[in-house]
């Protein structure tokens, strides 16, 4: 099968699942807690890119794409390809459960802000984009650095997200992903916080990037994108 063809794939069953359970997780938020939404989210995420890393590098996030694709460890082509297939694998996902449920059990899926606790919308942004700033470094820094360990990153990335949701997920509903948002809020219909899980997870894998690259890892020391456009792990 093409190269391209499953890299999409992976990645729309990666952001599928990951909406999927995500979504159901915060409407038993009753029973689970917010302990029990994280882990949900965290652990999927981990196994998921377990199962897919070594497909098409297990992004299942927009920001994690973008990061990447600064660094020029992918090409332009797939990032806009892996973008796409992870749209529609969060779509899709609020569309089962919105056939399977209503569209209110998406809704309330879908990533809102405390606005009583006083989280305005700058203030969602810049906690969507602190969290994932600490995610995209984590997927640098382990999935991407030649030097660490490959058994480490599924369960860094996940461990990442899990605590990213404890410490936010109250105030923004912890998206981290703009994919995690843009499905279930198509779909339920519930676009109030689109700019904290939108802007604020961009802006965090932006700086991520920077930080690394010219930072941590000087970038004449990266690796070139390879002739297919991407490396053999992202």
């Amino acid at each position: 099968m093409n190269k391209w063809i499953r890299d999409a794939v992976a990645e729309g069953i990666g952001v599928f699942a990951l909406c999927f359970i995500g979504i159901l997780a915060l409407n038993a938020a009753a029973l689970n807690g917010l302990t029990g939404i994280a882990l949900a989210h965290g652990l999927i995420i981990a196994v998921m890119v377990a199962a897919f890393g070594h497909v098409s590098g297990g992004h299942f996030n927009p920001a994690i794409t973008l990061g990447l694709l600064l660094s020029g460890r992918i090409s332009t082509a797939t990032a806009g390809l892996y973008w796409l297939a992870q749209l529609f694998g969060g779509l899709l996902a609020a569309l089962a459960i919105a056939w399977i449920g209503t569209k209110r059990a998406v809704a309330a899926g879908t990533p809102q802000l405390a606005e009583g606790a006083g989280i305005t919308v700058g203030k969602g942004i810049l906690l969507e984009a602190i969290a994932t700033f600490f995610l995209v470094l984590v997927v640098f820094g382990t999935a991407v650095d030649r030097f660490a360990p490959k058994s480490v990153y599924p369960f860094a990335i996940g461990l990442t997200i899990t605590a990213g949701i404890l410490a936010i997920g109250s105030l923004t509903g912890g998206a981290l992903n703009p994919a995690r948002g843009f499905g279930p809020a198509l779909v339920g219909g519930e676009w109030s916080a689109w700019g904290a899980w939108l802007i604020g997870p961009l802006l965090g894998a932006v700086l991520a990037w920077a930080v690394h690259d010219y930072v941590l890892t000087p970038r004449e020391a990266a690796e070139p994108v390879t002739d297919s456009g991407e490396r053999d792990q992202v």
